[in-house]
C-alpha cells in the first residue's frame, strides 16, 4: 500500500482542482473523510470541491471544513478522489455525469471494487479516516486540530464508540495521537453518537412499539407515516438499530425503513463472529461484517418477509457451525 500512497503523493504534488466524492447516504466516516481530506489538500494549495448532493446530516454540521462541500459538480477538474466508497455505482453522482474517471480511491471496505486509477484500500482499518491518516502521514501533510477532529470523528462513528471487533491497539493509539493533536474525544462522541433530538426519540417510539424478537433476531419497521407522526425529517432510523443491537441474546438486529418511491432501507447489526455484509450484498448492498445495509426496491411487507427469511438463515447457519 505504501507504494500506491507514494504514487498518489506524486500526483498531488502540483496544485490542482480536486473533486472529492463519497457514497450515497453518507455516514460519519464518509463526511469526516471528505472534510479531513479537503482541509488537508487545501493546506498544500489545492483548490478543493467536495460533492455531497444529499446535504449534511445535522449531527455533523459542526465539523470543520464543511464549507468545502457543495451540492453541485464543479468544472473543470484535474483530479477526482473517492473516499469511503466501495463501488463507483454508490457514489453521490452517477459515474456518467462525472467530469472524468476516479483517479484515487481511498477506502477500508472488504467489498471495494478497486475502481480508481490508484487504489488505497486497507480492509483491516477500522475506518476510512484511519486509512487517510496513513496517507497524510506518508505524503507529509501536517495534521492540525481541525483535521485531527475529523479523523477522530470517522474513527469513533465507524466503530460505534470503539465497540467493534476491529478496534485494535493500533486504533486506540491513533485515537490518542489525534487527541494529542487537539481533537476532543468526549465532545466528538457526544455530538456524533450520543446526542439525540426530541423528535428522534419520538420516532424511536414508533419503531420500539413494533419491536419483535425470535431465535436470536430482533427487528422492527419504520413507516413513512411514522416520520409525520414524530415530526422527523430524515429517511433513516435515527440510529435506533444501534440501541436494538444492545439487547441480550441477539445475534442479529435488523431494521427496515420505508422510503419514498417504493423502496425500503435495511440496516443490520451483528454480534462478533456473525457476518452480515454478505447478507447485505445478497440484497444489492454492502458494508462491514458487523454492520451493513441495503436499499431494496419493493413494498415494506414483501421486503420485510424476504429480509427476515434470509436473516434467520444466517443465524441458523451460525448456530450450526
Amino acid at each position: 500500500m505504501k507504494d500506491e500512497i507514494r504514487k498518489v503523493g506524486q500526483l498531488l504534488q502540483k496544485p490542482s482542482q480536486v473533486l472529492l466524492l463519497t457514497h450515497t447516504r453518507p455516514d460519519g466516516d464518509a463526511i469526516a473523510s471528505l472534510a479531513a481530506l479537503g482541509l488537508s489538500l487545501k493546506l498544500v494549495k489545492h483548490k478543493v470541491f467536495a460533492l455531497l448532493p444529499e446535504g449534511i446530516p445535522k449531527r455533523y454540521t459542526n465539523l470543520p471544513g464543511l464549507e468545502l462541500i457543495s451540492a453541485n459538480l464543479p468544472s473543470p477538474v484535474d483530479i477526482i478522489i473517492a473516499v469511503d466508497c466501495a463501488d463507483e455505482k454508490r457514489l453521490g453522482v452517477s459515474p456518467e455525469k462525472l467530469p472524468g474517471k476516479v483517479d484515487i480511491n481511498i477506502d477500508h471496505h472488504l467489498s471495494n471494487t478497486y475502481f480508481g486509477k490508484f487504489n488505497i484500500v486497507d480492509v483491516t482499518a477500522a475506518s476510512t479516516t484511519q486509512v487517510l491518516y496513513e496517507v497524510l502521514k506518508e505524503i507529509g501533510i501536517p495534521i492540525d486540530v481541525d483535521i485531527a477532529g475529523n479523523l477522530l470523528t470517522g474513527l469513533i462513528t465507524d466503530t460505534i464508540g470503539f465497540r467493534t471487533e476491529n478496534v485494535t491497539p493500533q486504533v486506540l493509539r491513533l485515537a490518542a495521537e489525534l487527541q494529542e493533536s487537539g481533537a476532543s474525544l468526549a465532545q466528538i462522541r457526544h455530538e456524533a453518537l450520543d446526542q439525540r433530538t426530541f423528535v428522534a426519540l419520538r420516532y424511536w417510539g414508533c419503531g420500539l412499539s413494533r419491536l419483535e424478537q425470535r431465535d436470536g433476531v430482533i427487528w422492527t419497521i419504520l413507516k413513512l407515516s411514522d416520520r409525520e407522526t414524530a415530526g422527523y425529517s430524515g429517511y433513516d432510523d435515527a440510529d435506533l438499530i444501534n440501541l436494538m443491537s444492545c439487547v441480550g441474546n441477539t445475534r442479529i438486529a435488523v431494521i427496515l425503513i420505508e422510503q419514498p418511491g417504493g423502496k425500503v432501507k435495511v440496516s443490520w447489526r451483528a454480534k462478533p463472529g456473525v457476518n452480515v455484509s454478505r447478507l447485505a450484498e445478497s440484497f444489492g448492498g454492502g458494508g462491514h461484517e458487523a454492520a451493513a445495509g441495503a436499499m431494496i426496491v419493493g413494498d415494506l411487507e414483501g421486503v420485510t418477509d424476504s429480509v427476515l427469511a434470509a436473516t434467520f438463515d444466517v443465524v441458523k447457519a451460525d448456530v450450526e457451525k
